[in-house]
């Protein structure tokens, strides 16, 4: 689903946040970016779905964003990329510019807590911000019939309480499928 630039974008993301972990940055200094086969998957899965409103937390320095970008162009629809992070959400607007993609991604710097409450009828939301965050943005989210969450980390923050909490819901389905660092694909039943 990605083309040749899109991949090759990602992969100059990916080993500059390999070459930051390397030097054991500070937390606050790294790009903390979905891994590329994850970004395949979620891109693939998006506009698999059909997906025309998306949303993603936790943009970082634009590898998701490149995959969510390109699924909502396939799609027809728009992506809306929040980041807290200056100069992150600046390298991925200028990454997502370059590969032609900005048509199809309004980017909102600021807290998630704020501007969820702004969205209605989600078709496809990533959550991949700080991992305490997710029950409480999952809960936030107001969504379409049938839309579809991803949470990434799940396997390598061992995040079963999140898996916990979205599995108990009666009107979804979901799984943990061990693509990148362990991503949970839920599913809202349609009404």
């Amino acid at each position: 689903m990605l083309n040749r630039l899109q991949r090759e974008a990602i992969a100059r993301l990916w080993e500059r946040k390999l070459g930051q972990d390397l030097q054991k940055l500070p937390q606050s200094e790294r790009h903390r970016n979905l891994e590329p086969d994850s970004a395949e998957f979620i891109c693939a899965l998006a506009a698999g779905c059909h997906a025309r409103r998306l949303a993603e937390i936790g943009g970082s320095s634009g590898i998701s964003t490149i995959a969510l970008a390109e699924a909502a162009r396939r799609s027809g629809g728009s992506l809306t990329s929040v980041e807290i992070e200056p100069s992150r959400q600046l390298e991925a607007k200028n990454t997502i510019a370059s590969l032609g993609l900005s048509n199809w991604v309004e980017f909102v710097l600021g807290d998630a807590a704020d501007i969820i409450p702004e969205w209605h009828e989600l078709d496809f939301v990533l959550l991949d911000c700080e991992k305490e965050d997710y029950i409480n943005f999952f809960q936030m989210l107001n969504l379409a019939p049938g839309a579809v969450v991803v949470a990434d980390n799940i396997l390598s923050h061992g995040l079963f309480d999140y898996v916990a909490h979205v599995r108990m819901r009666s009107d979804v389905e979901s799984i943990t499928l061990p693509i990148g660092k362990g991503l949970e694909v839920t599913r809202f039943r349609p009404r």
